[in-house]
């Protein structure tokens, strides 16, 4: 699975381009796996899982019409036996580092980069969905609203089999901003200090 998306977006008026690269991981040094300190498993567990590369591909904004930046829900549904029908645990959650920020990531443009790995957790099967969105940040310039651009869903299923990791990505697909209003009275008990449109 090695697949370019292209998602076009209006950012203040102006039309633009976000270019998806989603592929399966194939190296912990591209990845940058082998760079990240104290993981509590082997890195070169991340071959096999799905990366998304999302970037605005040839911006024509300029100035401070560029600023924008990206939200990622992840939906995560977890079974402790291959028998279960119905997930023993199954919880969405903001993607971010930081509890007082909702933002992935966010720039002049913004750009995303993402590779998740090893998220059973002592379960035998595992769902990661990531719901990706690029939003108009907060600002003078849209009355300090934070509101959808544009939007994609993409993840992948774990499972363990006669103690092996087998690895199956699900499809990229594009979001309209349906599933963005489904999303935000889930933001909003989160981060309530934002005005969602």
């Amino acid at each position: 699975m090695n697949k370019i998306v292209h998602i076009p977006f209006n950012l203040r008026g102006i039309q633009n381009t976000i270019e998806v690269i989603y592929r399966v991981n194939e190296s912990a040094w591209e990845s940058g796996f082998d760079a990240l300190l104290g993981l509590p498993f082997d890195p070169h567990l991340c071959i096999g899982y799905p990366t998304v590369h999302a970037y605005i591909k040839n911006m024509t904004n300029t100035g401070y019409r560029r600023l924008c930046g990206w939200i990622q829900l992840v939906q995560r549904a977890y079974f402790s036996s291959d028998l279960l029908e119905t997930p023993d645990e199954n919880e969405l959650s903001i993607d971010s580092n930081d509890p007082h920020c909702i933002y992935f990531a966010y720039g002049s443009p913004a750009e995303i980069y993402d590779a998740p790995c090893n998220n059973l957790n002592g379960n035998v099967k595992g769902t990661w969905t990531a719901y990706t969105y690029l939003v108009d940040m907060p600002s003078r310039m849209n009355g300090n609203k934070l509101s959808f651009l544009a939007g994609f869903q993409w993840g992948y299923e774990e499972t363990l089999i006669n103690g092996k990791l087998v690895v199956k990505s699900r499809d990229l697909k594009e979001l309209d901003n349906k599933t963005w209003n489904k999303h935000i009275s889930y933001l909003k008990t989160q981060y309530p200090c934002y005005e969602y449109i």
